[in-house]
């Protein structure tokens, strides 16, 4: 029973855990609402590993259901695409564009750290975690249903506070278009099965470089929204470019990637690239955001953050071992 339990459990609470706390996003004090934030994270992390491993749609699937995540959270949730002063933050000023009713630069990098950090990098850790079920179904169906449901009632209790909060509520136009591309993302993501090929027959590349592959581009992301305008002093449209250029090479380069035989050390070497990002940047933001004080707590979760990422590796060589071995022996 704990043994079935455990993969379920550490991504329910990884998921916040990198997205809000390691992020930096949220300081160490309101930790009292992790549950919330696994509710919303956790739950919509698990469901998304879910759906694409029984419909087989693998990582398209994953980083079309974590856009849909991004845009409901974003979009309906906390409306931060929407509202021009969430958080005393000012989000939308750099690059508003009226027909949109949201800043593009915001829009883009809002969408992208939800695909990423929000569901891809916590997804990918926890399969490394637990190897050998990496490839297996991890909830029944009634599983499923309760977390859509904490789901949907986390994200409602998020839309209340947000409202009560700021008294902003997104027009109805706003809200109707992100419903149609929330429903365009799910659609796309349950006919990614169909565009997967055979049985690959080249292994992935080497380790450190797909280490490389996940550090680079998503310190380019951050970096880019982080130092772009404050210290680089560009205009909204090179950062809306770099961030496109950014996202479309990255996604070429794991559409020629998925086809070959990824290992779990594969996995691994490509998850703590993308985690060593937020494990940079999150002190940055944490410092901005919350201050000094915050920063001996946010050290906390940075820490358990790398103890994951050191029993993932583990787990990761153990499970590279083992096939290796299975390998060897139908060989001979």
């Amino acid at each position: 029973m704990l043994k079935g339990l455990l993969p379920i459990l550490s991504l329910f609470v990884l998921s916040p855990l990198v997205a809000e706390y390691l992020s930096g996003s949220l300081p160490a004090a309101m930790i009292t609402i992790l549950p919330l934030m696994a509710a919303m994270y956790g739950s919509a992390a698990l469901l998304i590993r879910e759906i694409a491993v029984r419909t087989r749609g693998g990582w398209p699937a994953i980083v079309l259901l974590g856009a849909a995540h991004g845009f409901v959270e974003e979009g309906w949730a906390d409306q931060s695409l929407f509202n021009p002063d969430y958080q005393h933050l000012r989000l939308l000023d750099y690059g508003y564009v009226a027909a949109l009713g949201t800043g593009l630069p915001w829009l883009i990098y809002v969408i992208a750290i939800h695909i990423v950090w929000s569901v891809a990098t916590p997804i990918a850790l926890t399969n490394c975690l637990f190897a050998a079920r990496r490839q297996e179904p991890w909830l029944a169906r009634w599983g499923m249903a309760l977390f859509a449901l904490l789901y949907f009632t986390s994200s409602a209790a998020v839309a209340h506070f947000s409202y009560q909060s700021s008294h902003f509520f997104a027009t109805r136009g706003e809200l109707v278009a992100t419903g149609i591309v929330v429903a365009a993302l799910v659609v796309l993501a349950l006919l990614a099965p169909r565009w997967r090929m055979g049985q690959p027959s080249v292994d992935a590349p080497a380790a450190p470089l797909l280490f490389v592959l996940g550090f680079v581009p998503g310190a380019l992301l951050v970096g880019t929204v982080y130092f772009g305008r404050s210290a680089l002093h560009l205009a909204w449209q090179p950062v809306v470019a770099i961030l496109i250029l950014v996202g479309a090479m990255s996604a070429a380069a794991m559409a020629v990637l998925q086809h070959r035989h990824w290992s779990s050390t594969h996995y691994f070497a490509l998850t703590a690239g993308l985690m060593l990002v937020y494990l940079v940047s999150g002190f940055l933001t944490a410092f901005t955001l919350h201050g000094a004080a915050d920063l001996p707590g946010h050290s906390a979760f940075a820490l358990i953050c790398v103890a994951a990422l050191g029993l993932a590796w583990r787990a990761s060589a153990c499970a590279t071992g083992r096939a290796g071995r299975d390998l060897e022996e139908l060989r001979s």
